[in-house]
């Protein structure tokens, strides 16, 4: 009776070593894809609190960005309203820009 050795030919010794490698590269692949996603979360939070910090919950992000946006675009035009006269009074006392 032949060993269970014995009826691997050398192809199949290769093959096997080869799937060994490939799966020590995929635990490798995996640990360092863990790493990053811990790495990722650990950053996330970090932001997320950031932004707590700001006075503003991480889900509300874009929504304070619009308002803010639109807070920014009123005092601009009420800036411009301000200058508005006295930019007249200057073109009609013809003094330049």
């Amino acid at each position: 009776m032949k060993s269970s050795a014995n009826l691997l030919t050398n192809s199949d010794e290769q093959r096997i070593a080869r799937l060994k490698k490939r799966v020590e590269e995929a635990k490798a692949a995996r640990a360092a894809a863990a790493a990053r996603k811990e790495m990722a979360e650990k950053r996330l939070a970090e932001v997320e609190a950031q932004i707590r910090a700001m006075g503003v919950e991480p889900d509300r992000v874009e929504e304070e960005i619009a308002r803010l946006e639109m807070e920014i675009a009123e005092k601009i035009q009420r800036v411009e309203e301000l200058l508005r006269p006295f930019e007249e009074l200057v073109a009609r006392a013809g003094v330049p820009d």
